[in-house]
Parts: C-alpha cells; sequence; structure tokens
C-alpha cells in the first residue's frame, strides 16, 4: 500500500510541475472592444519565459500581428455592414513537444447569419538558438497529403472529397506524443457543422530529414 502511495505522489508533483513550468511560459491576455458596430474579445498568450529572450520578442510580435490582422479585417466588415454588428472572439491553446512549442490561434468572425472561424500557428523551439519553424520544414509536404487524403477519402460523409486539392503551407499545426495534428479552418474540409476540423497522422509516416540549414530544429524522436 505505501509503495502505491509513493508512486502517486510522484505522479501528482511531476504534473503539477508541469503544469508550473507551462504557466512560467506565459500569461495570459485578455483585449475587450464593444461598440454599437462590432465586439472585440480576445484572448492571447504573452510569452515571459522562452530561454532566447530575443525569439521571445519575436514570438510576442508575431501574436499580435496576427490579432491585429484580423481586426483590420473586422474593420473592414464593419464599414461594409448590414446592419448587424460584427463579433470577433479569439482563443488558443500551446502544445509543448520536447521543445517544440506551438501556439494555435483560432479567430471566431460572426455577422448575423455568417460565421466563419479560421486557424493559424506560431511553431518554434523552445532553446537558447531558438527558430520559427514552418510546417514544411518538419514534414514531407507529399507524403503528408498523401495521408490526409486517405482520412478524409475514408470519410466522405464528414469531409468534402473535392474541396482537398492540397495542404496549404501555412495550415496550423502541432506535434504532441508521437503524432502531428493539423487544423483546418471552418469551411475548408468540411461543412461548418463541424467547425474546425483536427486531423492526428502519425508522426514518422510524413517525418522529413531536415535540411542542413534547419538542423537545429527539435524533430521529436520516435518511441
Amino acid at each position: 500500500m505505501k509503495k502505491w502511495l509513493i508512486i502517486l505522489t510522484l505522479c501528482l508533483l511531476f504534473m503539477n510541475a508541469v503544469t508550473v513550468q507551462a504557466a512560467n511560459l506565459y500569461s495570459v491576455k485578455h483585449k475587450d472592444q464593444v461598440n454599437s458596430d462590432y465586439e472585440i474579445h480576445v484572448d492571447y498568450p504573452l510569452f515571459n519565459g522562452l530561454r532566447n529572450k530575443n525569439l521571445q520578442e519575436d514570438v510576442n510580435e508575431k501574436v499580435k500581428g496576427k490579432i491585429d490582422e484580423v481586426v483590420r479585417e473586422l474593420k473592414r466588415m464593419e464599414k461594409q455592414s448590414t446592419g448587424f454588428p460584427v463579433l470577433y472572439y479569439e482563443e488558443f491553446t500551446v502544445a509543448e513537444n520536447k521543445g517544440l512549442c506551438s501556439i494555435v490561434m483560432t479567430s471566431n468572425i460572426s455577422q448575423g447569419n455568417k460565421h466563419d472561424s479560421t486557424v493559424r500557428s506560431i511553431n518554434f523551439e523552445n532553446d537558447e538558438n531558438g527558430i520559427f519553424l514552418e510546417l514544411k520544414d518538419v514534414v514531407d509536404i507529399h507524403k503528408l497529403n498523401i495521408e490526409v487524403k486517405k482520412i478524409i477519402s475514408s470519410e466522405p460523409k464528414a469531409f468534402n472529397v473535392q474541396a482537398f486539392t492540397g495542404i496549404r503551407e501555412d495550415t496550423a499545426f502541432y506535434i504532441k506524443d508521437g503524432e502531428l495534428f493539423l487544423i483546418f479552418n471552418k469551411y475548408e474540409v468540411a461543412a461548418g457543422v463541424y467547425g474546425t476540423p483536427e486531423l492526428s497522422i502519425p508522426y514518422k509516416k510524413v517525418k522529413k530529414d531536415i535540411p542542413q540549414h534547419k538542423k537545429s530544429i527539435p524533430v521529436p524522436k520516435e518511441v
């Protein structure tokens, strides 16, 4: 009995350490603005615990830049208003995998009976020499297209097979526990009722050798 209590205590301590580590990487900020023409409700991360402070500044600028881009679009829509206010709600998640950090940002915009959601990710290495990563840096796009098409074709009732013409290079992604996760925009590969579909593919199936100039990229090891 004592042995199991010790094991349980160690597990709880480990889980708490992971939570504290994640919390120490960033703080959650809020931006709210409401008037008669639009509403803005944004949650976003402000990183303050990355090892590379120059990269940290760039990451925070990228986050801010993506939000500003959506706000500009929202105000453009507001000028073409049909009498309905524009509603903008931003949410995010942060995924970590052996030094690889991914910020997945989802922008939800609605006006009247029109609703749209777009997903973007910012991916980078949390290291002293950390760099930004693009999808093409960590996967073979050709192999990835084959695997995604297999999944979509196997579920024709959920996905629009004809709509899929290939992975966008800026498709949102993150890697976790040996799986590559892709998040698509609303309506991109499925009907709106499915929201922003997320697909998972074993990373080893699409993993590619890293180019010489990207050797510092932390490609997760397969277990």
